[in-house]
């Protein structure tokens, strides 16, 4: 679970800038966007900046790791298909964590490639590809400080590896951009409070800023035309989740009505966004999302309790989109694993196609020292 909906702390689809044939059709700024789709918008039901398993905020590392791993390591996989009208897009994603109280690291590896047709360039193709290293760190303040509740985490992306997009038509390339990386940054804040944590909030800040070289040629005249630019991007995202029924006294006890009330959660979040690409001017967004966590079946009634655990993961958003998932989380011998099986349908990147679709499936191991 903790990786399955980390796609909004992992950045995979990066800024471009667009050579001027295709400005008018606002691909850097599309493209730039499914970046930001990734920090989370393009989970299942939207991963919460107060998510206690959601890695979108760095933050929230302590809190989906030291309460049940306080000194071990998590390892884990992902693999995502993204689907825009002619484009396909394959991410994988290997990650491994570590946690030693009240601390917790993480390293994250990113390659993305992918190729098709953009709606906007009839008869042109498309590629791009990109590969990203991320380093995080989050601290619990609850174990170094006399503040109960409070977390902190920091992620950024290493300035290596290298992100490109090239078009051509009829095999002939009439364009290349390529991006280099000066600034990736996410700052996030998370505190928990009330009986079993019912109340939750969060924020993250993330600051981009990237360095973009272009080459543009005629097919006609073979003429060629350089360009080079800087990328700009903010992204804030704030919200709550809660456990509704705790506070209401409907959880208590140990009924399988109240064990199925008590872990039921909700999440609201907000988020801010602007991406500002060289000669496309400034993309700002707004965008409300609202989501559900909640067990199938409480183990009472699971067949399989003693083994698995299963909950459903869902929700939408302001923008019309909308995300369905499960979680497959492992119970007495099979506690050291969980598997996040997600999809999920966006009105993002018009450029390329009307919504967007991901495929998604992330499995984590837990491990003790």
């Amino acid at each position: 679970m903790i990786n399955g909906r980390t796609l909004a702390s992992l950045a995979v689809l990066t800024v471009v800038l667009v050579p001027a044939a295709v400005r008018a059709q606002k691909l850097g700024t599309d493209i730039a966007g499914l970046n930001l789709c990734l920090y989370g918008d393009c989970e299942a039901r939207g991963s919460y900046a107060a998510d206690p398993f959601g890695w979108v905020n760095p933050a929230t590392m302590p809190v989906g790791i030291l309460k049940y791993v306080p000194r071990g390591a998590f390892v884990s996989g992902s693999y995502y298909r993204l689907n825009a009208g002619g484009m396909g897009v394959d991410i994988e994603s290997p990650s491994l964590s570590f946690a030693v109280a009240p601390w917790v690291f993480q390293v994250t590896g990113v390659y993305a490639e992918g190729s098709g047709w953009a709606r906007g360039l009839p008869g042109m193709d498309v590629s791009l590809r990109t590969s990203i290293v991320r380093l995080a760190a989050a601290v619990d303040l609850d174990r170094v400080l006399p503040m109960r509740g409070w977390s902190l985490g920091l992620m950024g992306a290493l300035p290596v590896g290298e992100s490109d997009l090239r078009l051509s038509l009829d095999g002939f390339q009439v364009a290349k951009s390529t991006e280099d990386r000066d600034l990736d940054l996410t700052l996030g804040i998370h505190w928990r409070g009330g009986e079993r944590d019912w109340f939750m909030a969060g924020a993250l800040a993330n600051a981009i800023r990237n360095d973009v070289e272009s080459t543009e040629v005629d097919p006609a005249t073979l003429a060629t035309s350089h360009d080079h630019g800087t990328t700009n991007v903010w992204f804030v995202r704030e919200g709550v989740s809660i456990l509704p029924f705790v506070p209401l006294g409907l959880a208590t006890g140990t009924d399988a009505l109240a064990e199925w009330l008590g872990e039921m959660r909700l999440g609201i979040d907000l988020a801010h966004s602007s991406i500002a690409v060289p000669s496309e001017g400034a993309r700002q967004t707004n965008v409300g999302y609202f989501g559900l966590d909640a067990r199938v079946l409480p183990d009472a009634w699971n067949p399989i309790a003693r083994f698995m655990r299963v909950v459903l993961i869902a929700g939408v958003d302001t923008d019309a989109g909308w995300g369905l998932g499960a979680g497959f989380y492992g119970n007495g011998p099979l506690e050291f694993l969980s598997c996040n099986p997600a999809y999920s349908s966006r009105p993002i990147a018009k450029s390329l196609g009307d919504r967007v679709d991901i495929w998604a499936a992330t499995c984590a191991l837990a491990i003790s020292f």
